[in-house]
């Protein structure tokens, strides 16, 4: 019988580990839902259900779909994000626990590549272990394994890391093989987010500053040729596809954003190195040029500076820390962004891992002086880390209504607030959803969601004329397709309560329009016909929702009522039975509707 020697052992014990340790802090997010930016990324993103040419992707903007307003661009051209979304759907279908697993998953070999990368480069002692658990483990990086849309921050950096790891291969042995590969991993790189492109400069430091024996520098630039022209072609799709070879959003003010590029710089590693109160920040520039804040970045960045040129001899310190900085150039705003902070912990998952070479220095330094004081240091560091991401994963980014709760009631941030009252108004929590929308239309003017939001809550309390009021203000904000569908179906809704027919069937046609994949719509459409008698429309509409949603009960309900007002039971019957059991027991109304139904059936007038 076969036995597994004692070396493959102790070759593969560190990787198991590693994984078994990292699950087990990320575990909650196995069970999560999609939130935010999922949605229309995901969840709502129609492009992912069938595989496409490849010529699709490469001419597609990333986070923009027929939904969009028109003319928007988000200046993301990341091509392979939906392909990887594709593979999940037709693994798991459209569970977000699925697209979640391979979020973990993919950060797991992020992990066992940075592993591999640190023992090659740095040696195979206990610390490249130790720090690839840091990183694992990091709290900072939960935003981007949680967030299904955020996976672009993990591709990037696995496939960075491979073609780095495969570059100094190919440097050190010539292996034609290995360059090849690194080429390759670098041109997905790219295609996955834009932050590959500093890995030019990044090879450019390594040879620099580490290697010894330096090539001469006109050597150096021919064997970055082949990076230069995937760069070059890279930028010609990218100005195809979405108007500018850097972003289509100009900033106003220039100097304003290099002026606090020190603040954004240590507010984003005072993130990594002290993780603590982290949540979904949305963070802008100081209102005054010298407030403390603007102030402090650049004293934090002069004594920061003072260090690295006083360990300046030590080469893997030093690129460390510059590869981090450069790693983190394109988030720096000096290049403007759609985004809407300066800061998210998302975008410090691939500077990281540059920061990481230092970490192994430092303990290395750390450890000749006293091994005992490492080893505590550590242990309290990593259970310190991997509890406080469990936590991340289980009470902030695990679904929506615990994201709100945590983001409004415990940090204040009040950037979610439509979100929050949104998500009490699910709960049924209607004093409180109403006081938290009047709060975010007041806060947020030009938000045209918050008053379709808000609107849907004055329809359910029976305040049509307040509906229509609050969409009257939004009907001039810019809105996406899906929002202008849910527009025109409030309104709907409340000339229907109004008892308004035309106006409502006019603006139901018009919702269905706008988004023909809202079966809800249909629903509405079909039961606006039903009560002016049009049948033959109303059975029309409410099929067309149920070729969408067949398990809807509302469409299957107003498609019975339709036929009762025809007269026709034994169909009213036939669609109340299709009902699944467990719903019909708990609902009065359809209860009612069957017996009515069966009664008329057996009725011998009938």
């Amino acid at each position: 019988m076969f036995q597994p020697s004692t070396q493959y052992k102790n070759r593969i014990l560190p990787f198991l580990v590693l994984c078994v340790l990292i699950t087990a802090s990320y575990l909650p997010t196995c069970s999560g839902e999609f939130i935010l930016d999922d949605r229309p990324l995901v969840k709502d993103n129609l492009f992912i259900r069938e595989f496409s040419r490849p010529a699709f992707y490469l001419s597609h903007e990333d986070g923009v779909s027929g939904e969009s307003i028109p003319g928007y661009h988000t200046g993301y051209y990341r091509p392979l994000i939906n392909l990887f979304y594709t593979i999940d759907y037709k693994i798991w279908g459209m569970k977000p626990s699925g697209f979640r697993t391979t979020n973990l998953m993919l950060h797991l070999l992020t992990c066992i590549m940075l592993y591999q990368f640190l023992r090659k480069m740095l040696g195979k002692s206990f610390i490249p272990f130790s720090v690839t658990l840091l990183f694992g483990l990091h709290p900072v990086n939960t935003e981007s394994v949680a967030f299904v849309s955020a996976r672009n921050n993990i591709l990037v950096t696995l496939f960075s890391l491979i073609s780095l790891y495969y570059y100094l291969k190919n440097s050190k042995e010539k292996k034609i093989w290995a360059g090849l590969f690194s080429y390759f991993s670098f041109a997905m790189a790219l295609l996955c987010k834009e932050f590959a492109i500093m890995l030019l400069p990044i090879f450019f430091l390594y040879n620099r500053l580490v290697v010894e024996n330096r090539k001469i520098l006109k050597d150096e630039i021919l064997s970055y040729i082949p990076f230069i022209l995937m760069l070059f072609f890279y930028f010609i799709l990218r100005a195809n596809v979405i108007g500018s070879a850097l972003t289509p959003v100009s900033t106003t003010d220039p100097w304003k954003s290099l002026y606090f590029v020190p603040l954004l710089m240590i507010y984003n590693l005072k993130l990594i190195l002290i993780p603590y109160s982290l949540h979904s920040y949305i963070i802008q520039y100081p209102d005054n040029y010298l407030s403390w804040k603007a102030l402090a970045g650049f004293i934090c960045l002069g004594f920061l500076a003072f260090f690295l040129w006083r360990e300046r001899k030590n080469k893997i310190f030093l690129f460390s820390f510059v590869a981090f900085f450069v790693a983190l150039f394109p988030v720096l705003n000096i290049l403007h962004t759609s985004a809407v902070t300066k800061v998210s912990m998302r975008w410090l998952y691939f500077p990281m891992i540059f920061l990481s070479f230092s970490c192994v220095w430092y303990l290395e330094k750390l450890i000749k002086v006293n091994r005992l004081f490492v080893m505590i240091g550590l242990s309290t560091i990593i259970i310190y880390y991997g509890t406080y991401s469990y936590l991340l994963n289980q009470n902030l980014w695990h679904d929506e209504n615990t994201f709100f709760t945590q983001e409004i009631l415990h940090f204040n941030n009040m950037f979610y607030i439509g979100g929050f009252a949104e998500s009490l108004l699910d709960e049924g929590n209607i004093r409180e959803a109403e006081k938290y929308f009047q709060i975010a239309i007041k806060k947020y003017p030009r938000d045209a969601n918050n008053y379709i939001n808000y609107s849907a809550l004055l329809i359910d309390t029976s305040r049509p004329d307040d509906a229509l009021s609050y969409l009257d203000k939004a009907k001039a904000l810019a809105m996406t397709h899906n929002e202008r569908g849910e527009w025109f179906n409030n309104m709907g809704m409340a000339y229907f309560q109004l008892k308004e027919q035309d106006k409502a069937l006019e603006h139901f046609l018009k919702a269905v329009h706008f988004n023909p994949k809202e079966h809800q719509f249909w629903a509405n459409l079909g039961g606006a016909y039903g009560s002016v008698g049009n049948y033959e429309n109303s059975i029309s509409a409410l099929r067309k929702g149920l070729d969408i949603s067949e398990d809807s009960i509302q469409l299957r309900k107003n498609l019975a009522v339709t036929y009762m007002k025809m007269e026709d039971y034994e169909k009213a019957v036939i669609t109340l039975e299709e009902i699944p059991d467990p719903e019909i027991r708990k609902n009065r109304d359809i209860q009612g509707l069957l017996r009515k139904a069966r009664n008329k059936l057996l009725s011998k007038d009938y």
